[in-house]
């Protein structure tokens, strides 16, 4: 049952406003001044907001300006109630956010009808937002590891390699992957492989510092930029991926087996001109772990 806000100075016309809007299915708040509606949305957040023009101390454009400025209230629709029918009025009242504007006397059945615009609006604009969300997601994230994909860990990661640059922080690198991983394919089948680049993720999570950025970047590889830490942080980062992976005991199906991970880890340094050439030199640095007998982190 969607809630009403009707704010007037006058009790009696609230009162009067109320009893329509109750027997229509509305639940009905009353404030008598701009301040106590304020107050009273920021704490309530109701559906809808009927909000008179006149009224002494804050007036209701003063009002509606302060609503729009909270974020607690910014998204709740706001129908101006007011006698003049200037168009000043109605201009400056639309430009500050109302949903619509309503002249006195009120005419309750054109007044309800544009309510439930208001309110379709509102339904539609929030389905929209979660429909957004959800596409961003999916254009952000690795949907087997529910990490980040390439391309938003790169986008990320940029941002972070300029922000280390800028202010002169430390900044790391952990390339990661999975040892011997074409054998389990082979040997246990690919669904087997995806459960351990799942399992594999969540190690991460476990793992990294709430600030860290994990990506998957292409097949068994994965990425980890780490803001704020030096090499020693980051290399214990690293170690501590890859004991929790080395412990790990996949069950699939009746299938049992375990994986390991190998790591190259650096640091930003002087010579460092973007990302790609602190990345590259993990890479190099992971592949000499591979080539040193795997399940081993490298730091430099």
């Amino acid at each position: 049952m969607p809630t009403v806000l009707v704010v007037d100075d006058s009790e009696d016309n609230a009162r009067l406003l109320e009893y329509d809007l109750n027997d229509d299915g509305f639940d009905v708040l009353i404030a008598l001044s701009g301040d106590e509606c304020i107050t009273t949305a920021a704490a309530r957040r109701p559906d809808l907001i009927l909000l008179d023009m006149r009224m002494p101390g804050l007036s209701g454009l003063e009002t509606l300006e302060k609503l729009k400025d909270f974020a607690e209230t910014a998204d709740i629709p706001v129908i101006i109630i007011s006698a003049s029918n200037s168009d000043d009025n109605i201009i400056k009242a639309l430009d500050l956010g109302a949903s619509d504007y309503v002249n006195k006397p009120v005419v309750y059945p054109i007044l309800a009808a544009r309510m439930r615009t208001a309110l379709r609006v509102k339904q539609a604009t929030l389905e929209l937002e979660v429909v957004n969300q959800e596409l961003r997601r999916l254009a952000t994230t690795d949907p087997l590891t529910r990490l980040a994909n390439r391309r938003h860990f790169f986008s990320l990661a940029h941002a972070e390699f300029a922000k280390a640059q800028r202010h002169k922080r430390p900044l790391s690198i952990i390339m990661m992957d999975v040892d011997e991983f074409k054998r389990i394919n082979d040997t246990h089948g690919h669904a087997a492989g995806d459960r351990a680049l799942d399992i594999l993720a969540d190690c991460c999570r476990e793992a990294v510092r709430e600030s860290d950025l994990v990506g998957r970047i292409g097949g068994e590889e994965f990425a980890i930029c780490c803001p704020d830490a030096d090499l020693n942080g980051a290399t214990a980062i690293a170690e501590r991926i890859r004991i929790t992976c080395e412990k790990q005991t996949i069950r699939y199906a009746q299938l049992q087996f375990n994986f390991t991970v190998s790591l190259g880890v650096t640091t930003l340094n002087h010579r460092d001109e973007c990302f790609e050439d602190m990345l590259n030199r993990a890479d190099q640095l992971l592949y000499e772990a591979k080539s040193k007998g795997r399940n081993r982190a490298i730091a430099c």
